[in-house]
C-alpha cells in the first residue's frame, strides 16, 4: 500500500500524512473527471487559455511557498526550486499561447475528394502517474497541454508529494478551472488498473522507473489505452576537446549534483577523451568535494538531501557494490553523520561498462567518469547503453559536435550542455527510457484524435 506522507528529508521527521484513496471511491473520480470533459472539450480555446494564464500568474504569486513544499518534502534546494516553479509558469503561458496554432485544423491534399482534412479532437479522461524529483514540473508537462486540449485529468503523484501535488490542484481551481477537469488523488500503486480498466479513461502519462513504467504500460495494453513513458537514463556526456578543461569538468560535476543527482537526464556517464581524463578527473574531484552539503533552505547550499532515507540508503549500497565490483572511489559516496538524508557526493572511474553501475541507473549524487581511447571509442562507449533519453556533447568544434551527436542513440542531444528542457521543444527518449515526447507541439498530439474528414460532392 502506499502512504502518502510529508517526510522532511531535511531532517527524516514526518510531519504530515494523507490517507490514501478507498478503492471504492475510484469510480466516483471517473465519474466526475468523464462529466466535466463533456463541458470542457466544448469549451472555447481563449478560455481555456485564459484559465492557464491565470494559473501562471498564481505560480509566479506563490513561488516561494511552493518552493518550500517540496524543499521540505523532496529535499530540492531553494534556488533550483524556483527555477522549477518558474519553468510551470512558463510552460502553462507558453502552452495557452501556441495552443490554437497546433490545434488548428490541418488541411491536406484533397485526393480525389472536394476537400480533405483533420480535426485534432480531445480523447477524454486521462490519468497521469508522476515521480518525485520535480514535482510540479512532471505534473505540468502532461497537465497543461492537454489542458488546452479538452482532455481532463486524474494525477497520482509520488506518494513523498502529496501536499505539492494538491497545491497545484488549488491553484488550478483558484484559476478558474471547472470542478472535476482535474483531480489531485492519492491513488494507490496497486489501484492503477481500477482507473485504467473503465473505458471512458483513454490514456495515461508515466514518469518513473523503468519497473513501474512496464508494469502500467501492460495493464494500459490489456485495456487499449493510448500511453507516453519517460522512464530512466543513463545519460552520456561526451568530451573530445576543450581549451578548458577545468570548465567543463565543474560545469558537468554541478550539472550532475543538481537536484542531488535524481534526474532522469542526468549526466550519470561522463566519457572523456584519453587525452583530457587525467586532468578532468582531478577537476571533477575538486569540484565533488567543494559542494557545499546542506538544508534546502541554506542560501549557501550547493546539494540538499536525497529524497528519502532508503533512497539514500540504496544509492550508497549501490557505490559499494560497485567499488568491490572493480571500481574506483576517489572520493564520498558515504552517509553524512547528521538528520535527515544527506550523503556526500561520489567520484568513481574505472568502471566495467557491463557492470551493475556501467549498466543501470544510478539515481544519485554520483559522478561517473569513463576513460575513451579516442573519438571512435567515445561514441561506442556512448552508445553502449540500453538506455536513450538525453546525451550531450562537449567540443569547442561545434560541426564536429553536431555530427558527432547525430550517432548517439538518444531521444535528445545537446552540444555544450545538458540536462535542458522547455515548452518550446520535444522532451523524450528511445529503448528502455520510454517512448512518446512531451512539450512544444508534439505534447498537444499525444492524446488527441487525430480525426480525417474527407468531403465528397
Amino acid at each position: 500500500m502506499s502512504k502518502f506522507a510529508v517526510t522532511n528529508a531535511n531532517t527524516g521527521e514526518v510531519e504530515e500524512e494523507f490517507a490514501s484513496v478507498p478503492k471504492e471511491e475510484i469510480p466516483a473520480y471517473i465519474d466526475r473527471a468523464h462529466e466535466a470533459h463533456l463541458a470542457w472539450k466544448e469549451t472555447p480555446l481563449h478560455e481555456r487559455a485564459a484559465i492557464l494564464r491565470k494559473f501562471a500568474d498564481l505560480v509566479d504569486e506563490n513561488a516561494d511557498e511552493m518552493t518550500d513544499i517540496i524543499g521540505r518534502e523532496m529535499g530540492k534546494i531553494k534556488k533550483q526550486g524556483l527555477g522549477e516553479v518558474d519553468k510551470v509558469a512558463r510552460t502553462a503561458r507558453w502552452m495557452a499561447d501556441n495552443a490554437a496554432t497546433h490545434l488548428s485544423t490541418t488541411h491536406l491534399a484533397a485526393a480525389g475528394a472536394a476537400s480533405s482534412y483533420v480535426e485534432h479532437q480531445p480523447l477524454g479522461v486521462l490519468l497521469g502517474i508522476m515521480p518525485w524529483n520535480f514535482p510540479y514540473n512532471q505534473i505540468a508537462r502532461f497537465v497543461l497541454p492537454n489542458l488546452m486540449v479538452g482532455n481532463t485529468i486524474i494525477m497520482k503523484q509520488a506518494s513523498i508529494c502529496p501536499k505539492s501535488s494538491q497545491y497545484f490542484e488549488d491553484l488550478l481551481t483558484e484559476a478558474g478551472l471547472p470542478k472535476g477537469v482535474y483531480q489531485n488523488i492519492y491513488l494507490d500503486s496497486s489501484h492503477a488498473e481500477e482507473v485504467l480498466k473503465d473505458f471512458r479513461v483513454k490514456g495515461f502519462s508515466l514518469t518513473g522507473s523503468e519497473g513501474a513504467g512496464a508494469s502500467v504500460a501492460a495493464i494500459a495494453a490489456k485495456y487499449y489505452k493510448r500511453a507516453v513513458l519517460e522512464l530512466g537514463g543513463n545519460d552520456p556526456a561526451v568530451v573530445l576537446d576543450s581549451k578548458d578543461v577545468s570548465s567543463v569538468a565543474q560545469k558537468l560535476v554541478g550539472i550532475r549534483l543538481a537536484n542531488a543527482g535524481q534526474v532522469c537526464t542526468s549526466p550519470k556517464r561522463m566519457i572523456v577523451v584519453d587525452e583530457l581524463y587525467d586532468e578532468f578527473v582531478a577537476e571533477a574531484v575538486k569540484a565533488a568535494e567543494a559542494m557545499k552539503i546542506s538544508d534546502f533552505d541554506d542560501p549557501e547550499v550547493g546539494m540538499g538531501p536525497v529524497s528519502s532515507e532508503g533512497a539514500r540508503d540504496e544509492i550508497i549500497e549501490m557505490i559499494e557494490k560497485a567499488v568491490a565490483d572493480g571500481a574506483t572511489l576517489h572520493t564520498g559516496g558515504k552517509k553524512l553523520d547528521r538528520p535527515g538524508w544527506f550523503m556526500s557526493p561520489a567520484v568513481l572511474t574505472d568502471i566495467d561498462p557491463h557492470s551493475d553501475l556501467g549498466c543501470n541507473e544510478l539515481f544519485g549524487p554520483a559522478v561517473m567518469i569513463y576513460r575513451a581511447k579516442d573519438e571512435e571509442d567515445a561514441l561506442r562507449l556512448a552508445n553502449d547503453s540500453e538506455y536513450g533519453l538525453m546525451s550531450s556533447v562537449w567540443t569547442d568544434d561545434l560541426e564536429k559536435g553536431q555530427e558527432f551527436g547525430k550517432k548517439i542513440n538518444a531521444g535528445m542531444t545537446l552540444i555544450n550542455s545538458h540536462m535542458e528542457s522547455g515548452p518550446e521543444y520535444p522532451f523524450g527518449g528511445i529503448n528502455r527510457s520510454g517512448y512518446g515526447r512531451e512539450n512544444a507541439q508534439w505534447a498537444f498530439q499525444a492524446f488527441t484524435n487525430e480525426h480525417l474528414i474527407r468531403v465528397h460532392a
